[in-house]
């Protein structure tokens, strides 16, 4: 059967450790990446089943919401703060910012798919542009995850931090 994996009741890190709930964010993006690559080997087996409607579900509400929250967390708290540390690091939180957008467009050009996967509208989805939406995810989440936090937990002070994640929480309290 098609679901998604859980933490198996680890605590999550909250807003006042904001590095790490980004890093956990990435654990998610690849879980839910996992989702789309399982998901047309098992329609091909199962057919579009309650699991599969599911699974289509989270991945879009994820990839709608929690994505962009994600992506707009980093460039509204994490890269000015950089940018006026790290001058040299500006090249680097450019492109990051640009696989941002990227990911956003890849991500438009299959979600109209998916739902119409998940509303029978369509049979079947393009596995190739589900494994290579997820394999651009997963490059970037490692990307992020080897530059970008290390130098965040070494330019940021504790008060900075604090407030970004404050910041952070302020916005999906705005949001709801």
């Amino acid at each position: 059967m098609l679901t998604l994996d859980t933490l198996g009741g680890a605590t999550a890190p909250s807003f006042e450790q904001p590095l790490e709930m980004l890093l956990a964010c990435h654990d998610k993006i690849r879980r839910f990446c996992d989702q789309l690559d399982k998901l047309p080997p098992y329609i091909e087996q199962h057919g579009i089943d309650e699991a599969a409607r599911n699974t289509i579900d989270d991945v879009v509400r994820y990839f709608d919401l929690a994505g962009p929250a994600h992506h707009t967390d980093e460039e509204e708290e994490l890269f000015p703060l950089i940018e006026q540390r790290v001058p040299t690091a500006v090249p680097r939180l450019e492109q990051l910012s640009a696989e941002h957008g990227y990911l956003h467009s890849c991500w438009n050009a299959i979600r109209d798919d998916l739902m119409s996967l998940r509303d029978g509208r369509i049979r079947q989805i393009s596995h190739v542009e589900l494994q290579e939406f997820a394999r651009q995810y997963r490059e970037h989440a490692a990307a992020e995850e080897a530059w970008l936090f290390p130098t965040a937990a070494s330019a940021l002070n504790a008060d900075e931090l604090r407030q970004a994640g404050a910041n952070m929480a302020r916005r999906r309290q705005q949001a709801d």
